[in-house]
């Protein structure tokens, strides 16, 4: 069985059972890389049985598009009217709300994959563009909160020390300070918010980067230089907690039902 996500076309190997949040992990391999990932998806029984699905971002009109589609292939599935009506209706609210079914209890879908991807791709380029447009700003707001929460953190924990560690600290509390300060303002570009959620404390790790470029006098340096040299160097990688090691997802976010 076929879906489309992340403007690609996947086999579905596996599908976890449902949790008590409504997520589940399906497990996809990419037709083009042939790499083989465990996704987080959104789950719903109220068919009768549990379809999982997978975020898509596409526009308003090739959602019109794909929805128009599945009304022509579930015509012809000769399921009894109740169980269409039931199945079909979650699937459009569903791709309303930006989700692409992974595994359509009454289709084939490795025989619809193609039309499926010929509505969705449209004129490719333009779509890629504004998907990766969304997909960066989504990253950045999501970099912002992560943020947000370290450095909440991380304040609390100064509020339990005593003045003298305090005063010790206070080269590690400006870079937190001015790390946090220029990141929560102005942000971090999507190609660069994407590394730093891959860490559970992404503003420890730009903090201990600017530290050492602080401390080896290059303090003529942009923080988007430092961002640059992190990025290119795979910095803090196997060195800090990652994300997933938190039990959060790739977005860092739970699972929501839409």
């Amino acid at each position: 069985m076929k879906t489309i996500y992340k403007n690609e076309i996947y086999e579905v190997i596996g599908i976890s059972p449902m949790d008590e949040d409504n997520g589940c992990q399906v497990t996809l391999r990419s037709d083009r890389t042939g790499r083989v990932s465990a996704e987080d998806a959104l789950c719903h029984d109220g068919a009768g049985h549990p379809l999982a699905f997978l975020p898509l971002g596409i526009t308003d009109g090739q959602t019109l598009a794909l929805i128009r589609e599945f009304d022509t292939w579930y015509a012809n599935t000769g399921q009894d009217l109740r169980d269409w009506a039931a199945e079909f209706q979650l699937i459009v609210r569903m791709l309303l709300c930006g989700f692409m079914v992974a595994n359509p209890q009454y289709l084939e879908l490795d025989e619809v994959i193609g039309p499926a991807w010929e509505t969705i791709k449209g004129d490719r380029e333009s779509m890629g563009k504004e998907a990766d447009k969304d997909m960066e700003g989504g990253k950045e707001r999501m970099l912002k909160e992560r943020l947000k929460a370290n450095y909440e953190a991380y304040i609390r924990q100064l509020m339990q020390k005593p003045a003298a560690e305090l005063i010790g600290m206070a080269p590690e509390i400006a870079a937190v300070n001015f790390v946090y300060g220029e990141l929560a303002a102005e942000g971090a570009s999507g190609e660069y918010a994407g590394y730093l959620l891959q860490f559970e404390n992404p503003l420890e790790v730009v903090r201990d980067s600017w530290q050492e470029y602080e401390e080896f006098r290059q303090r003529d340096k942009e923080l988007g230089q430092v961002l640059w040299s992190m990025k290119d160097m795979g910095t803090g990688i196997g060195e800090y907690p990652m994300a997933e090691q938190a039990g959060e997802d790739a977005q860092g976010q739970g699972v929501v039902m839409c």
